[in-house]
């Protein structure tokens, strides 16, 4: 006998196909849409520990919150929530993933995606999570899901937590994966944080990642993810993302008028900024780049060259520096450079950003000291 589940609150009818398991605030299940025949997983928050009713709804409503602002073709999306305060439950509204976890995730050997794809996808997304101060603190197989087109989806955020201000080193850990050593920072001080989720995510991708029929090209990156040392392992997922584009530039297939045209571009940024104030602080949000620069063209569209350099040094930089107006930028390498991102896949747009991004870095950054007593 088929079971509707009806939500009266929108007047809106499901029916329940089967349980898709448990997580660490809830149990999910796979529901059908009556109107649209559309699959979604819904997760019911259901308390596994009677004593902590209220702390673990919370954690529930921290989840909504999180993944509301979230979106990211490799992390799962959320479609809507239905909250009951006072039986202290609710259901959340998701993306059904079809598909393995990672740890049950096979390679085609005859076409398809090789695990160095999966790991870059896998990268990209916790990358995602880290520039949206987002600790995702559960990572295990289960929560790392590759889609019936080969898609990593990152889900299960049950242990999620936003960081703002000083709480960046979140102190309170919450570990659901049986890892046999923890990381120093985490065993010894109780912290954990981004460079935790490195750690954890790069033991997990160590042991499920089959290296019997390809070759895996990201030994030497998961091997400085792994150091239990925070100061040899990576600080940050955006780095390791420089080394992988550092790793993959030479086997993308970039034209010679591409690489041209970048090369020119890059060239010129670099050598107008001459020192950065205290930090190198760069853009990090691709989307956001790329809206400067438009932005850049359409107010420089009446010009040979751009008025004031620093118009395109703020495309790219949040922080002070020190620039020179000397180098005339001649409005036709801006917009050669964007028409060559513009058409480029969303993934070779990151390696052409990122190795900005690493060029822009090696540029010095000065101290600089004022009257101010304080």
């Amino acid at each position: 006998m088929t079971k509707i589940v009806n939500f009266e609150a929108i007047k809106k009818q499901f029916i329940l196909v089967k349980p898709l398991g448990s997580g660490g605030t809830g149990d999910t299940h796979l529901l059908k849409d009556e109107t649209t025949d559309m699959l979604f997983a819904f997760k019911k928050y259901v308390p596994k520990d009677s004593n902590y009713i209220d702390e673990n709804y919370e954690r529930f409503i921290d989840e909504i919150k999180i993944l509301f602002n979230l979106s990211h073709p490799n992390v799962v999306r959320v479609y809507n929530y239905y909250l009951y305060p006072q039986q202290k439950t609710g259901y959340l509204q998701m993306e059904y993933i079809e598909g393995d976890s990672i740890a049950e995730f096979e390679i085609d050997p005859f076409g398809g995606k090789r695990w160095s794809d999966i790991f870059i996808e896998t990268i990209t997304a916790f990358e995602y999570l880290e520039s949206n101060n987002v600790l995702h603190r559960d990572i295990r197989s289960a929560n790392i899901m590759i889609d019936k087109n080969e898609n990593v989806k990152v889900i299960d955020f049950g242990f999620g937590k936003k960081l703002e201000g000083l709480d960046l080193y979140a102190k309170s850990v919450h570990l659901n994966w049986p890892v046999t050593q923890l990381p120093n920072e985490t065993n010894y001080e109780g912290i954990y944080n981004h460079q935790s989720e490195i750690y954890f995510l790069g033991k997990l991708l160590d042991n499920v990642i089959d290296r019997s029929l390809f070759t895996f090209n990201f030994e030497h990156i998961i091997e400085k993810m792994i150091q239990l040392d925070p100061e040899n392992r990576y600080k940050s997922f955006h780095d390791i993302s420089i080394d992988i584009s550092k790793g993959v530039l030479g086997e993308i297939d970039f034209t010679e008028e591409e690489k041209d045209i970048y090369g020119k571009f890059a060239n010129i940024l670099s050598a107008v900024i001459m020192y950065y104030w205290s930090e190198y602080d760069p853009i990090r949000d691709d989307n956001e780049i790329l809206n400067n620069l438009a932005n850049l063209i359409r107010r420089s569209s009446l010009e040979n060259v751009i008025q004031d350099n620093a118009l395109l040094i703020t495309c790219f930089i949040k922080g002070h520096y020190n620039y020179s107006n000397n180098i005339d930028i001649e409005v036709s390498i801006i917009s050669d450079f964007y028409r060559l991102l513009d058409s480029l896949s969303p993934y070779k747009v990151k390696i052409v950003l990122d190795n900005i991004d690493a060029r822009l870095s090696t540029i010095k950054v000065e101290a600089v000291e004022d009257d101010l007593p304080f």
